[in-house]
Order: structure tokens, then C-alpha cells, then sequence
């Protein structure tokens, strides 16, 4: 089977588990610009040619002009997704009012800039009618993420792969949630799929890279299915707790 074929697979599948998008709907892509919603365009593009659900597909790019922002080449982006993709992607600049705190804490957690970035996409939701919010998370985000939530916040909490937000209709998905990192970089280059690394000053301090870093790879060489088996236990325990309730938290 061929890497585009297993990846292809792997989206259908959670997709179809968690009943993530239905038909006629408006969904909106979270484009950062790097390999994994790069590649997330990519998948969606070739999934809706064979789907059975007809829904629609619109890329946001949020520029943030009062946080830390990347160069990702938006141009190059945009042309590839709606030439080689079909899907269109339209850039946003979001700016804060006057007397907001969000500012102050621009340098202290990553936190308030997806904060910013959300309240964003959900008034983009409103413009396009849309239910569904489409994050580029994989497998190992998940992972990462939950064992930031036991070790930081004392939670034992993963990252959802399907979110009904309980105050709106809109939700929040992952469809590379069985999809490995490692999988995702080579499939971008053996594409040629153009995409940007992070240059986010804050990123390469925090954190997120130590747990990725010192406890997932390292425990992964002591151990080859050390984060699949970890990701299985964590999405069967959310499955059990969330599924009853259609995924509302």
C-alpha cells in the first residue's frame, strides 16, 4: 500500500469513528502554513473526491498583527491551495482592541495566541454558516499535549479529537488523529507539498518540546509502540467518557 493510501486510510477511519463531518456542511480549515495543515489540505482535497458526504472546504490563515507571527510565504500557500487543491484559502488579520489585557501576556503562554486565533475562527463560522472547526493535530500532538495536561495541570486529559463546543453549534475536529508525525514529513516531501518550519521564538523554549523531546522519543527507543499504545489508551478512555454525550465538553 502506498504512504498516500495509508494516510488517506487513516483519515477516513477516524473521520468515519467519530462521525466528524456530515453532508452539506461548511467546514474550516486551520491553515498554519507548516507540514501538518499543509498536508491536512492535501488529504481533505483527495478524501472529498471519493466521500459520500458533499461538503465544502474553506482555509484560513490568521495574521496576527499583535502577536508573534511567522513568515510562511502566504502567496506560495494560497497558490497551491487553490490551484493544485481546489480549495480557496483566504487570509485574515485579526486585531486586538485598545484596551484589551490579551497583549500582556503575549510572551507568557501560547495559550492566549490560540485564544486570539479561536475567537477569530468562530466569527469566520458565523460569515461562511460553518460547523466545524479542522485542526492540522496528529497523533503525536495528541500525545504530547496530553502529557502536558498530567505533568503541568495535574489532568489526566487528552487532547480532544472531537469537541462540541456546549455554548455554540460549532465544533472542533482532528482527522490526522491516527496519523503519525513521522508519516506526515515524509509524505510532504515525497509531494513536494511546500510548507514552512516554525520560526516562533517562544516555541523552541517551551515546554512542549522537553515532554516531546526527553520523555515521547526517548521512552519510543526503549520502547517501538511506546506512543501508539499510549494514544490508544487515551482515546479509549475519551471515547468512553465523551461518546454518550456527543463529544460536548
Amino acid at each position: 500500500m502506498s504512504l498516500e493510501k495509508k494516510l488517506l486510510k487513516k483519515l477516513r477511519t477516524a473521520i468515519a469513528d467519530f462521525d466528524m463531518i456530515q453532508d452539506w456542511e461548511t467546514v474550516l480549515l486551520w491553515v498554519s502554513g507548516g507540514k501538518d495543515s499543509m498536508v491536512l489540505g492535501y488529504l481533505l482535497s483527495q478524501y472529498l473526491k471519493f466521500s459520500k458526504a458533499k461538503f465544502k472546504i474553506r482555509a484560513i490563515y490568521i495574521f496576527k498583527d499583535f502577536l508573534i507571527d511567522c513568515d510562511i510565504n502566504f502567496k506560495e500557500k494560497q497558490e497551491y491551495f487553490e490551484k493544485k487543491l481546489n480549495i480557496p484559502l483566504e487570509k485574515v488579520v485579526i486585531k486586538l482592541p485598545e484596551d484589551s489585557k490579551l497583549e500582556d501576556w503575549i510572551w507568557q503562554s501560547c495559550q492566549w495566541c490560540a485564544y486570539a486565533r479561536r475567537i477569530a475562527m468562530f466569527s469566520l463560522c458565523k460569515k461562511y454558516s460553518a460547523t466545524k472547526i479542522i485542526y492540522g493535530h496528529h497523533l503525536d500532538d495528541i500525545v504530547v499535549t496530553s502529557f502536558m495536561n498530567m505533568i503541568e495541570w495535574r489532568k489526566l486529559k487528552i487532547m480532544p479529537i472531537k469537541n462540541k463546543m456546549n455554548l455554540s453549534n460549532i465544533t472542533f475536529i482532528r482527522p490526522m488523529a491516527y496519523i503519525r508525525e513521522k508519516e506526515i514529513l515524509r509524505f510532504a516531501k515525497l509531494k513536494e507539498i511546500p510548507f514552512s518550519g516554525c520560526n516562533c521564538p517562544v516555541w523552541t523554549d517551551w515546554n512542549r518540546n522537553k515532554i516531546k523531546h526527553e520523555i515521547i522519543w526517548k521512552n519510543e527507543q526503549l520502547i517501538p509502540k511506546f506512543t501508539e499504545n499510549v494514544f490508544w489508551a487515551l482515546c479509549k478512555d475519551f471515547r468512553e467518557k465523551y461518546e454518550k454525550c456527543d463529544y460536548s465538553m
